[in-house]
């Protein structure tokens, strides 16, 4: 897919900040697929939207590096293992792959389900709740901390440095704000004095307890590891929220899917994916192109920024048909956890807690809907899609 002969694209997509997305993600795709599987930015980047473009990308990171690309995080340092490309990148995976194994994912699913039943009992007898600040934050915050080794009493202040290193209008390519750059300092002092506490103290109970006193010669070196826990706190306490609450917003506007899935919870797994593929959290990935590049018949130029929307290629209608619409009986892969050597890290533990949420839910309230009056909208501009509060009903008691 490399070469001299293709042109440059001349579709633009419009400002991503501009696109429908709080209302509707099924239009805003749309007018992103539309321009063509490779359109510039209003900026001068690169938009990816099919999925055999982003596919191709994604298994290229000698065309398109990680590195340097997401430096609009706000992280002062580089975010182990994303802001890597191999070899480097290679042997961080080889570190960290054994701790988010399904094997290790399965060890904590007890725990999961325990703390997902006793939330949703807090609340099932009241025949309504908040979807989002009752379930899909406290569960996937809870686990994270605790899987990590970050103190629970610290989640309201970690929650509130995600909340505003990633929503933030974003432009592709620009430096980094100060306001970003400023609360990514606060967060990175807190997860330097924390670390250093856990070092004195020791223990090994958690994934950052193992990685402190790893004493192999592939160890994470102290900086690596702040590197790490700075992408942890921002993946971990917001990915499977968001997914959460994208996910109950279709199944309650729904009755048909959410019935599925109470009458067979057999159906839970294919359902997940389905949810992600229709409606996942990241909307894209961004990639910095190391030379000239032929892709889709388009030239992209070296050093260009690189926007690879799984989201829209997740829908692509090459590869699903209908895309716009939920199936739980497709037996179709999506990108929602991305492909290639930079595939998500904790994508079983993702998995495991959507299935766990789901499972729990449907046995304690199979009949839920919106409250009435309620149109969920996902907060946009940002960096992850999802909606800040879901009010639910059902029948009481």
């Amino acid at each position: 897919m490399t070469g001299d002969a293709a042109a440059e694209p001349s579709a633009r997509v419009p400002p991503f900040h501009r696109l429908p997305m709080a209302e509707s993600r099924t239009a805003a795709y749309a007018i992103v697929r539309d321009v063509g599987p490779v359109a510039r930015t209003p900026r001068g980047g690169y938009v990816i939207t099919s999925s055999e473009a982003a596919e191709f990308v994604l298994k290229h990171p000698e065309l398109f590096s990680s590195q340097r690309a997401f430096d609009a995080a706000g992280s002062p340092l580089p975010m182990v293992p994303i802001a890597f490309d191999p070899p480097e990148h290679t042997r961080y995976r080889r570190v960290l792959q054994p701790f988010f194994s399904p094997r290790e994912t399965a060890f904590w699913r007890p725990m999961v389900r325990e703390l997902a039943g006793e939330l949703i009992d807090g609340f099932s007898s009241r025949g309504e709740c908040d979807l989002v600040a009752e379930l899909a934050v406290p569960l996937p915050a809870h686990v994270f901390l605790t899987l990590f080794g970050l103190p629970l009493q610290d989640q309201d202040r970690l929650i509130a440095w995600k909340e505003a290193l990633l929503n933030f209008d974003f432009q592709g390519g620009e430096p980094v704000p100060e306001r970003t750059a400023r609360l990514g300092a606060e967060l990175y002092e807190y997860l330097v004095g924390h670390i250093a506490e856990r070092r004195q103290r020791g223990g090994t109970e958690d994934l950052l307890g193992q990685l402190l006193a790893d004493a192999s010669d592939e160890r994470l070196s102290d900086d690596e590891i702040l590197g790490l826990s700075f992408l942890f706190v921002l993946a971990g306490l917001e990915t499977v929220t968001s997914a959460l609450s994208t996910g109950f917003a279709a199944l309650a506007a729904q009755p048909a899917l959410r019935r599925q899935i109470a009458a067979d919870p057999a159906v839970i797994p294919a359902a997940v994916e389905e949810l992600l593929r229709f409606d996942g959290p990241v909307v894209f990935v961004p990639r910095i192109s190391t030379q000239d590049v032929e892709l889709a018949g388009q030239v992209i130029p070296a050093g260009s920024y690189v926007m690879v929307t799984l989201a829209v290629a997740s829908r692509d209608p090459a590869e699903h048909s209908d895309p716009d619409t939920i199936d739980f009986q497709r037996q179709e892969r999506n990108l929602a956890f991305g492909v290639g050597p930079h595939r998500c890290l904790g994508l079983h533990l993702a998995r495991m807690e959507m299935r766990v949420a789901l499972e729990e839910w449907h046995r304690r309230i199979p009949e839920y809907e919106l409250a009435p009056g309620v149109t969920p909208r996902v907060r946009w501009p940002a960096g992850v899609v999802g909606i800040d509060s879901l009010p639910l009903v059902w029948p009481a008691g």
